[in-house]
């Protein structure tokens, strides 16, 4: 018994037709079955059932289809692994990233890993974090970049960075004279917030709600520098990122943080779970948690 045998049985039992199954296969038909017969005899068990127009596994088969399902798996996981390590940092890598992280950690992050591995080719996907999530699990991005709470039965976490996300008022709002504020403090006022694709609207949101109200939103937007704009127009108040807001030379706001507890900020990388992580992935995050690391030491 070999993997090609093995391969064989399962596109048999997968597809319940011999003609189909060779198609697929690329061989005759004649020769599957030949095969397939040869296998019952030196495993001294029936596989198939044949005794109807559409094939069924017999008992048996549906064991050794388990196992051997499993085998094909892991032995392609291996090939998988074995070419990737041969490649060492040569390949490529689709990333999704929010713009608002993009823009407040991962510029150096980006510019510095093409200069250190320009064999590895770098697609950046710029969505929401809820985009990000989709696309992670649809299989149409590499590793997601997030804000956390996320979905740890889904996904795998890896932290990269702890912060906060704190308040913006014009410099004559009323409240630009606390030195801290509550979500309490702010159930009068109208909101500017990143559209419903960002993780930071549902988690302002829910603050709000737990404490007793629900925000009115005068505006949403999936651009953070438009909510600045519109917050040293003084049209409302937004909450932002504090890392972002380092990046920004707009006079007449104020910046405010969150009395306990605070708003949290914590970003970090998103994996399916059971995923095959390739060298080039595996790089990738090992440069983007030392560069972000060294960087707000």
């Amino acid at each position: 018994m070999d993997i090609r045998e093995l391969k064989y049985f399962t596109q048999v039992a997968k597809e319940k037709n011999f003609t189909v199954a060779a198609r697929n296969l690329h061989i005759s038909q004649p020769a599957l079955s030949k095969t397939i017969k040869n296998l019952e005899h030196e495993l001294d068990i029936q596989l198939f059932d044949r005794s109807d127009k559409e094939i069924k596994l017999t008992e048996m088969g549906e064991f050794f289809f388990i196992q051997a399902d499993g085998i094909l798996q892991a032995f392609d996981s291996l090939k998988g692994a074995l070419y990737d390590k041969s490649k060492l940092n040569k390949g490529e890598i689709i990333v999704g990233l929010p713009p608002v992280i993009g823009t407040s950690i991962f510029v150096n992050v980006l510019t510095s890993f093409r200069e250190k591995y320009p064999d590895i080719t770098l697609h950046i996907v710029e969505n929401g974090a809820k985009m990000v999530e989709h696309n992670l699990q649809k299989g149409l991005i590499d590793i997601g970049v997030v804000i956390s709470p996320v979905n740890e039965q889904q996904f795998e976490y890896i932290p990269i960075m702890k912060d906060e996300s704190v308040l913006i008022v014009h410099e004559n709002h009323w409240l630009s004279e606390l030195e801290s504020v509550t979500f309490d403090d702010l159930r009068e006022e109208e909101f500017l917030l990143l559209d419903k694709t960002f993780m930071l609207h549902h988690h302002i949101i829910n603050r709000c709600v737990e404490s007793g109200y629900k925000p009115n939103i005068a505006f949403e937007s999936s651009q953070w520098d438009f909510l600045v704009e519109l917050v040293a127009q003084n049209q409302g108040i937004s909450i932002l990122p504090r890392p972002i807001l380092e990046r920004v030379d707009t006079p007449h706001i104020r910046t405010i943080p969150f009395n306990f507890p605070p708003l949290h900020w914590d970003v970090g990388f998103l994996l399916n779970r059971d995923q095959y992580v390739t060298h080039v992935m595996k790089t990738f995050i090992d440069h983007s948690i030392k560069l972000v690391r060294q960087s707000t030491s």
